[in-house]
């Protein structure tokens, strides 16, 4: 295997296996558990600078891989058109919405933005790790795949810090900016399923970024 057919997996054959709760899943989920408590521990009574320096530590590791994938999916040598340039650059799924949000949450640094940020996140990270539908689905970890196991990995653990090493703020006179965001939520949302670009079959840019609707894998599961 050249780096070359790593980082792109153009032509190169990856069988996919049932990696869902197999070694890799188990070790990747019990590492995160434990960095979580660790971190929470150790960093419980420092300063709130302290605590939201560790989270942007998480937002660069999230940022260098968020922008290695837009420049490996971009040089990939495929036909692009307008539709593909919005797929790769955009955030589309619940999980890649999250990514963005835990990598803005230490630069808006405001108490709502945590709040909503951790419960979008850890519910986006726990339905992953529950039962993952990328990264551990292969029996060769390509770039695609660590891209998946990292970022979902970083934003699982971001997302809980927020809430164990004291962010986030539960408060009732948050609820209004988190309502705002929620609906802010919801039409960027409707714009990737309704308005924005589709394929020639006629595919919008994502059909279900949060798994609300009938018939998708996690509304089977549940």
């Amino acid at each position: 295997m050249t780096f070359k057919d790593w980082i792109y997996g153009n032509g190169f054959e990856n069988p996919r296996i049932n990696g869902e709760w197999g070694p890799l899943h188990i070790a990747t989920l019990i590492l995160c558990i434990l960095l979580i408590v660790g971190i929470s521990i150790f960093f419980k009574n420092k300063e709130e600078k302290t605590k939201r320096n560790i989270l942007f530590i998480i937002a660069g590791v999230l940022f260098f891989f968020e922008i290695t994938r837009r420049i490996v999916n971009i040089t990939n040598p495929i036909t692009f058109t307008k539709y593909n340039l919005l797929w790769v650059l955009l955030p589309r799924p619940g999980c890649a919405i999250s990514v963005w949000l835990v990598m803005l949450s230490p630069i808006i640094n405001k108490k709502w933005f945590y709040n909503f940020t951790s419960i979008v996140s850890i519910l986006c990270a726990v339905i992953f790790f529950a039962y993952p539908g990328a990264g551990f689905l292969n029996k060769y970890i390509l770039f695609e795949n660590l891209y998946s196991i990292v970022t979902h990995s970083a934003f699982f653990i971001g997302a809980f810090l927020i809430v164990t090493l004291g962010l986030a703020d539960f408060k009732y006179r948050m609820v209004k900016n988190e309502l705002i965001c929620l609906g802010v939520l919801v039409v960027y949302c409707v714009l990737e399923m309704f308005v924005l670009s589709k394929n020639s079959s006629g595919a919008p840019l994502e059909t279900d970024p949060f798994y609300t609707l009938a018939g998708n894998e996690v509304q089977e599961i549940i």
